[in-house]
């Protein structure tokens, strides 16, 4: 009960203060660690014979402790529109599949085959389902787990500026590593669930690893939140890298603009142009570039020369450019470096393949022409960090 109060506290802290989108990961983190926490004395045999939801309702929730970690590692090191993990809800639907699943096999069953039920949940030989969901809930997490170490131990892969400063890598470091040890503990559990007969005798050794390396987590996280607490707000950080680096916002705003200037010139049709080639030609350090980008644009640099390529390709489209030319001719012209880049950025974009989309525009047709993320960024969009 004191780890579910601590993180009650917590959550009513990072909701009331700092209010971000990359949070919003973290704190469904901290309420499913707090949810599954509390329910731990629940899981005996009297409690599921007088309440048969709550093994519908949070016997699953492991199953969303990997994805919501690696998706706050994607929101930490990522930028716009990467941040978001591709096919998003596909990576939560393992709970609620188990839930409809079990909640559907209670449905099914007589009271007196439920409780029959329940009595071997809760004996020396339990039902192999149990086992098997066990082993599919510990495979999940640690693999996403191993996800989300990879972007924070890499800094290389990150696209965003909040990787350059030291104590935000080392708070996300704490966030991804916490649940290891949430995930070994559990180990002990989904291998043996034969040691739910023994929860009506005494609480089983593994069953109280299990809630400790859950209250350890936040405490950990509490801890890093009172050291470092702009480590919840991305605009004290980007303003802490901004100083540690000697930029002022002024410079930013000329590194944006030159950037701006220059690929409304048409820099992006290069399809080499990267970030350090970008920054050669804009006068400007890599780190002082990717600080502009961020703040002006709200994206990396590979993503904004996305949106610039697709607004080039459509407005060529528009213009009845397929009369003469085929579109895979426009996505090399508009600088996507090859067939298999420009089809998934197109898809990921405007949720279909461009040859439908230019069969709509071929034939007359209304056309589903608004990005699936909203319309592609306009060069003058603002951007404000953490909004």
């Amino acid at each position: 009960m004191l780890g579910v109060a601590q993180s009650a506290i917590l959550l009513l802290l990072i909701l009331t203060r700092y209010r971000n989108r990359r949070n919003m990961p973290l704190v469904l983190i901290l309420f499913t660690l707090a949810a599954r926490l509390g329910t731990i004395p629940l899981w005996n045999y009297q409690t599921l014979i007088a309440h048969p939801w709550t093994m519908v309702v949070f016997s699953p929730i492991p199953f969303l402790g990997g994805p919501l970690v690696w998706w706050y590692a994607r929101e930490s090191t990522l930028v716009g529109a990467e941040a978001t993990p591709p096919l998003f809800p596909l990576h939560f639907a393992p709970y609620f599949i188990e839930a409809v699943a079990v909640g559907a096999l209670i449905l099914s069953l007589e009271p007196w085959e439920f409780q029959a039920t329940a009595a071997r949940i809760f004996s020396a030989n339990p039902p192999w389902w149990i086992g098997a969901r066990n082993v599919l809930k510990l495979i999940s997490g640690l693999t996403y787990t191993l996800l989300a170490a990879r972007l924070a131990f890499t800094p290389k892969r990150s696209s965003s500026v909040l990787m350059q400063d030291p104590k935000h890598r080392h708070w996300l470091k704490v966030v991804v590593l916490g649940p290891v040890g949430i995930w070994a503990s559990f180990s002990m559990v989904a291998l043996r669930p034969e040691l739910a007969g023994q929860v009506a005798e005494r609480a089983p050794i593994a069953y109280v690893a299990v809630a400790l390396a859950m209250m350890v987590v936040f405490y950990a996280v509490s801890f890093h939140i009172l050291i470092t607490p702009e480590a919840l707000s991305p605009r004290q950080v980007h303003e802490r890298v901004r100083r540690e680096h000697g930029v002022s916002p002024e410079h930013v705003e000329r590194v944006a603009e030159r950037v701006r200037r220059e690929l409304e010139h048409g820099g992006y049709q290069d399809p080499e142009l990267s970030l350090t080639t970008l920054a050669k030609r804009v006068s400007a350090h890599p780190n002082h570039l990717s600080l502009a980008i961020n703040d002006t644009f709200g994206e990396s640099v590979p993503s904004l020369l996305n949106r610039y390529r697709l607004q080039h390709f459509v407005s060529e489209i528009e213009q009845g450019a397929l009369e003469h030319r085929t579109i895979l001719d426009l996505a090399f012209d508009a600088g996507f470096p090859s067939k298999s880049t420009f089809n998934r950025v197109f898809k990921e974009c405007y949720g279909t393949a461009p040859s439908q989309y230019a069969a709509r525009r071929t034939n007359g047709t209304p056309r589903n022409g608004t990005p699936r993320n909203g319309q592609p960024r306009l060069a003058g969009d603002s951007y404000s960090p953490g909004s």
